[in-house]
């Protein structure tokens, strides 16, 4: 108990003694003057930013200054108080012009007001509309799809209905069956080539090999162009292509058209521009005006448009587009930049297009279809002079000679394009080389070509002696 009292009162002791050392000190170090510097600049500075103009700042009380510890030296006190000092411009009021000293603190802090947004319940439909659009647009087109390939359907199968049985009477066989077949259940009938295309193969008839109805219909299941036939109109077609046998007909050119329809034709088929190059109106035939006539044969033209076929194009001249007859039939005509070597196939038939009215037609293509078949057995039974047929057997020599000629000029054009390939791959190969004495020689064989293909040709004479 004596010892722990004694080990305070030493303790105490000690430091009053220390405390009265250190200011000892202080009143002795030569340094002391700088010590009030340091106090006044751990002041608060007032600035007048602060206060008002009435306002007059009060100086706060200085603390108290703690002693300088003895030990410490007068160099190391100048580095502290060179560190302290090093920042000293910028608390510098001259320094920066509006610059301010000291920001206010303040303890209060800062409060954030989140706006109320409302919240939409409703969809804004108008944001969509673009999307909407292109909806409805999709939706009319799916329809309008829909719609005409069921229109067409319903043209195909009441057209069957209503004139099969015609066909059944001149035909063994008509009608087709398959997958795609339009028609009642069990039965022939239409083969869908397109959702606005049929076809049907009809067989089984003298003074014919068979022939193809080709039922061409408006494009009902496509929007744009019903979009466009409402600004240019279109009808349905009833095309028939007639396949005629080697001993059937004699050998002439005769088509029946529409005015518009025969100036096109005239330009575009082969076997019309080269034996039928003169249109006539058919008036003077007996044929309402509207119609031309192209024929290669007058014997021919007047056999075959009799009274019977006269009143029939005189009442539906409207529904008839063109009635082609032709023994050399080769297609449309071929474009000049093709080269053909070959002559082309010819064919004999007979071609009719019929415009039909609304739901297939329907009093207007039985005496239509009834014509094609009186047709058919006027050409079988129709047989030409013999000065007739000597005509037309020449003008299909001229016709063969001149093609004959086309041909070879092709066949020469050519081979002179592949000469001239040829030649060209030659030059290349002689320039690639090095040696220039070949070079030399093949420059004289190419001007002496030249010069032999410029050259007059002569021709020699042989004179026997007496």
């Amino acid at each position: 108990m004596r010892l722990a009292l004694f080990s305070i009162v030493l303790l105490v002791c000690s430091v009053y003694v220390t405390q009265g050392f250190e200011d000892a000190t202080l009143e002795d170090d030569d340094f002391a003057e700088f010590e009030q510097f340091d106090a006044d600049d751990d002041d608060v500075v007032i600035t007048d930013q602060e206060y008002g103009e009435d306002d007059v700042p009060v100086k706060p009380k200085s603390q108290p200054k703690e002693p300088v510890p003895s030990n410490v030296e007068p160099e190391d006190e100048l580095l502290v108080e060179d560190e302290d000092n090093e920042f000293e411009h910028f608390q510098d009021p001259e320094e920066f012009e509006g610059f301010q000293d000291t920001t206010p603190k303040s303890s209060e802090q800062p409060k954030i007001t989140i706006s109320k947004v409302p919240v939409v319940i409703r969809p804004r439909w108008d944001a969509y509309w673009l999307e909407g659009i292109l909806c409805c647009l999709l939706t009319s087109y799916a329809l309008a799809y829909a719609i005409g390939r069921a229109k067409n359907t319903s043209i195909a199968a009441n057209f069957l209905k209503l004139h099969k049985p015609l066909l059944e009477d001149n035909f063994t066989l008509v009608g087709e069956t398959g997958v795609e077949e339009v028609g009642a259940s069990e039965e022939r009938g239409w083969s869908r080539d397109a959702e606005h295309c049929f076809t049907m193969w009809c067989s089984g008839r003298q003074c014919c090999e068979g022939m193809l109805l080709t039922l061409k219909l408006i494009k009902r299941q496509d929007l744009v162009h019903v979009l466009l036939n409402a600004v240019r109109p279109s009808q349905d077609t009833l095309q028939l292509r007639v396949e005629l046998g080697k001993d059937d007909s004699d050998p002439f050119v005769l088509c029946i058209a529409q005015k518009k329809v025969a100036t096109r034709l005239s330009k575009e088929m082969q076997d019309l521009s080269m034996f039928c190059p003169e249109r006539r109106p058919g008036d003077k035939h007996g044929l309402p005006s509207t119609l031309s006539v192209m024929s290669e044969c007058a014997e021919a033209t007047g056999g075959l448009l009799d009274s019977r076929v006269t009143a029939a194009l005189q009442q539906y001249h409207k529904h008839v587009q063109y009635i082609h007859v032709s023994d050399k039939y080769c297609g449309p005509k071929q474009m000049e930049e093709q080269t053909v070597t070959k002559p082309p196939e010819t064919e004999k038939l007979v071609l009719v297009s019929l415009t039909l009215g609304p739901d297939g037609g329907g009093d207007e293509v039985r005496p239509l279809l009834l014509l094609v078949f009186y047709l058919l057995d006027k050409i079988k039974r129709l047989r030409l002079s013999k000065e007739a047929l000597v005509k037309c057997e020449k003008r299909r020599q001229k016709a063969a000679e001149v093609w004959m000629r086309g041909a070879h000029a092709a066949r020469q054009e050519l081979a002179a394009q592949k000469r001239e390939e040829k030649r060209k791959q030659e030059k290349e190969k002689i320039l690639a080389e090095d040696d220039p004495e070949k070079q030399r020689r093949w420059e004289l064989k190419e001007q002496k070509r030249q010069q032999k293909r410029k050259a007059p040709k002569m021709k020699q004479l042989k004179v026997k002696a007496m």
